[in-house]
């Protein structure tokens, strides 16, 4: 059997919907009262019931009352816009977290045009690794720090262009600082005169290994105690025909696995395909290694 609402139950609920949602009203009112927050929108209704009673009455006349709600129209379109920045810098702010969750990150956190010093993590390492083009300002820098690390049993590899290869021709073309290849074959033969006297440092003959690459790489590495859990890797990415600085990033073994492994096996890559040159025996080759 089938009973009808009773209406006298459905009054006192709509009531009560009305009588919460006006008590919400009145709570966000003296909310945004205290803290300042909506004041031109509370101004903008204000003035708009005033104007309303008024014309309704006939105290003002039309154009009174046209002005008025322009104005009350700019009041809360000037409102709108500053919700909307709002809400445009809420959505950037989102957009940055998901993107760090992502492990997006900023380039400027990432890259750097200035690479740090090396020597504090060269200065207790036993396995030292360089790539580059020359390496002349490279080794300068480095040239205490190595000779201490060599006295102290540890290894170095070097890993530079072969000016007999073709690869000084190379560089020229696509380096702005260079127009003739002498410039770079002066250069590798500086560095090679810097690593010899290196040659001494070493508590072995194999301590300091040098070898040459037929061409230019495409970045130069710098790899501390690569085979250890806290091995780093630094990356500087070379330029094509340009005078700024090249960017540079690090890497880490125990946070960076997988880019750490690929640089660090495309250092090995570089070093199976350059020839071995002892450090007292100028440019000439001794065998070792893939032309």
């Amino acid at each position: 059997m089938s009973t009808s609402p009773d209406p006298r139950i459905d009054g006192r609920s709509r009531a009560t919907a009305s009588s919460g949602i006006a008590g919400r009203l009145r709570q966000d009112l003296r909310q945004d009262l205290r803290q300042g927050r909506n004041l031109d929108l509370y101004i903008a209704v204000a003035v708009a019931v005033v104007i309303a009673a008024l014309g309704v009455f006939g105290v003002v006349d039309a154009k009174v009352l046209a002005a008025s709600t322009l104005a009350v129209l700019a009041v809360m379109a000037i409102s709108g816009l500053a919700s909307r920045h709002e809400v445009d810098g809420v959505r950037t702010a989102l957009n940055r977290i998901a993107a760090n969750e992502a492990g997006e990150v900023a380039a400027e956190r990432f890259l750097s045009s200035r690479p740090p010093a090396v020597d504090t993590e060269i200065a207790t390492a036993t396995d030292i690794a360089i790539v580059g083009v020359t390496l002349t300002r490279t080794v300068r820098d480095m040239l205490p720090v190595l000779d201490r690390r060599l006295r102290a049993g540890a290894r170095v590899r070097v890993v530079l262009i072969d000016t007999d290869s073709g690869a000084n021709v190379e560089a020229v073309a696509r380096s702005r600082k260079a127009d003739t290849p002498e410039f770079y074959r002066n250069r590798v033969s500086a560095t090679l005169d810097l690593l010899r006297v290196l040659a001494s440092s070493g508590t072995s003959e194999s301590a300091l290994q040098i070898r040459l690459l037929p061409f230019v790489p495409t970045f130069g590495l710098c790899l501390v105690d690569a085979d250890d859990v806290h091995g780093r890797i630094r990356v500087e990415m070379y330029q094509h025909r340009t005078l700024e600085p090249n960017p540079t990033f690090g890497l880490r073994a125990d946070r960076d696995a997988w880019w750490y492994g690929l640089f660090k096996g495309q250092f090995e890559t570089m070093w199976e395909s350059a020839r071995e040159l002892e450090p007292g025996t100028g440019g000439r080759a001794v065998g070792g290694g893939n032309n």
